[in-house]
């Protein structure tokens, strides 16, 4: 594979310039400056005004609950959703994979009785001509002329 100058998608992202480093931690310390800010300010209120506190504090428990209840109800749905999903793989899958397995074990049956009976015949038949033609040569001579010519070339050529 040749290497060109272009940059790979594989590369790691350059890192961003000081400048923009510099401005995003600027935003992060004024962000988290914020947030304190509205923290220490919702606890003087609270601090300062009881009967909201008291309130806020209601409303918060009764959104909790209702959280809580909505959280239950999806978890009774995922359970049926992973009851429904076990079904499926027992049912549908399980036999899907059988089926792949018998098939498997056909193909390797029939690639036994494609090597038994026509791959081993054909490379006997070839090899019995092979040794026959080799034999005709040896005993013909001919086989003797066509290394004496190599030698005459080969010697000539030096």
């Amino acid at each position: 594979m040749e290497e060109t100058g272009t940059t790979t998608s594989l590369q790691e992202p350059s890192p961003p310039p000081k400048e923009g480093r510099a401005l995003r931690n600027v935003a992060i310390v004024v962000a988290v400056v914020i947030l304190l800010a509205l923290v220490g300010l919702a606890v003087w209120g609270m601090a300062s005004h009881p009967l909201l506190t008291a309130v806020i504090r209601d409303i918060s428990i009764i959104v909790l609950a209702l959280v809580t209840i909505i959280i239950g109800l999806f978890l009774v749905i995922l359970i049926f959703q992973l009851q429904s999903l076990i079904a499926l793989l027992r049912d549908e899958v399980k036999p899907i994979l059988e089926s792949a397995n018998q098939t498997a074990s056909t193909v390797r049956g029939t690639t036994t009785f494609v090597s038994d009976s026509v791959v081993r015949p054909v490379i006997e038949a070839a090899s019995f001509a092979a040794g026959m033609g080799r034999t005709i040569r040896v005993l013909t001579g001919s086989d003797r002329k066509k290394r004496q010519r190599k030698r005459s070339r080969g010697s000539g050529q030096g």
